[in-house]
């Protein structure tokens, strides 16, 4: 069956990802206004939130418990030093402490020193698997022609705040900051939700959406086909530089906001405060469709997650705003879409319109800067690189 127009305007949808340090909020966002633009980075405030972040120094990797920020560096406490606990995941020193100890070190400050902002590292989890929100904002949904939100499974690792991407020929590399959440324990139910700790971070994600097109299944767009072999790769899911932990998920949510600069130009605005699935609606769909639904990747079916639970070395990227490159494809290939007899003359719709987009040029290319940047979440920086040459 040949999609309408409407379902075609999704047939393209992809994502993306942003930058580093420095921003600041200016006024909470109610869910019926516009994100405040981010400028400078500030810390979420000690009696609502910890935020940590990690450095390594030689083979160890320390978790910091982060105290102050400055356009140059952070001001941290070493909570590895203290418990005696070198870990990748920064939960794993977290849970070291309770709430009420780390309020107490803060307030000490004893031990606090200056770390750069290029030694920190990524915050994300340690494994591949993820779950993916699509079209989550009102208006993400507008502008690709997507009416409701779904998910999907994004296979990636976790990068850091300064990462690269590649644009090859022909690929229709697009942007999308999000807002992702991890937990301290696995989630096997919604009382395990409600009993952990929350940890929030920016991230990226990135697709390329000439392989969307030709891999969305048409008839349904929200089956969420199509997307894992878009967005999934080994540096398509960009992390940032803090993982921070809020005594009230709900509330910190709704004051965050999330930006994408490409080459120091906004393109993305939006506030969390907007989603329609939030943090624990989504963790909810996965646990009870994680025995039913798969989706299609690599030529192969897979589900959102292997057994009935979430890992901690999984994330959730809860969705992102509109501003993204795509746009709705001219009416000749619309009219073109509708009218092709099979798929066979569907694909020869598709290419030609792949290629067609492809030299105009607008989505990401070699030497582009992409940054995303939250209020509390600090910001990544990616630079998109050209592919190797065979010669080299």
């Amino acid at each position: 069956m040949p999609p309408n127009r409407r379902t075609l305007s999704a047939a393209c949808l992809v994502l993306a990802s942003m930058t580093l340090p420095a921003l600041t909020i200016h006024a909470a966002p109610s869910a019926n206004t516009r994100a405040t633009a981010v400028t400078v980075a500030t810390l979420a405030p000690l009696d609502r939130a910890h935020t940590f972040a990690q450095v390594r120094e030689g083979d160890a990797v320390r978790t910091l418990l982060v105290l102050a920020l400055s356009d140059k560096n952070i001001t941290a406490l070493d909570l590895s030093a203290l418990s005696g606990l070198y870990s990748t995941d920064a939960f794993d020193v977290v849970n070291r402490f309770s709430t009420a100890q780390l309020n107490d070190l803060a307030s000490a400050k004893r031990g606090a020193r200056a770390y750069a902002w290029p030694a920190l590292i990524g915050v994300g989890p340690r494994g591949l698997a993820h779950i993916a929100a699509g079209t989550n904002y009102p208006a993400h949904g507008d502008e690709v022609g997507v009416a409701d939100a779904f998910l999907f499974p994004k296979i990636s690792p976790a990068g850091g705040p300064r990462t690269t991407i590649v644009a090859g020929p022909g690929a229709l590399i697009d942007y999308e900051v999000e807002v992702c959440a991890r937990f301290d324990r696995e989630i096997r139910s919604l009382h395990d939700f409600d009993e952990a700790r929350k940890g929030f971070f920016v991230c990226g994600d990135f697709s390329d959406r000439a392989t969307m097109m030709r891999k969305l299944n048409l008839k349904e767009i929200t089956s969420g086909d199509g997307f894992p072999d878009a967005k999934s790769g080994p540096d398509r899911f960009p992390s940032g530089p803090f993982l921070v932990v809020p005594t009230d998920w709900k509330r910190f949510v709704s004051e965050l906001v999330i930006e994408t600069h490409v080459n120091g130009e906004r393109r993305q605005l939006a506030a969390a405060a907007h989603m329609i699935k939030d943090l624990r609606t989504i963790v909810q769909e996965t646990l009870d469709s994680a025995a039913t639904r798969t989706w299609s990747y690599q030529n192969g079916r897979i589900p959102m997650v292997r057994r009935s639970a979430i890992g901690t070395d999984s994330a959730i990227l809860t969705g992102t705003g509109d501003g993204v490159v795509f746009q709705e494809p001219d009416t000749d290939t619309v009219k073109a879409l509708m009218g092709a007899k099979d798929r066979a003359a569907q694909i020869v719709v598709i290419e030609r319109y792949i290629v067609s987009e492809a030299a105009k040029r607008t989505y990401l290319q070699p030497a582009d800067r992409v940054r995303y940047s939250s209020n509390y979440l600090g910001a990544i920086d990616t630079r998109v690189i050209a592919p190797p040459r065979n010669d080299q």
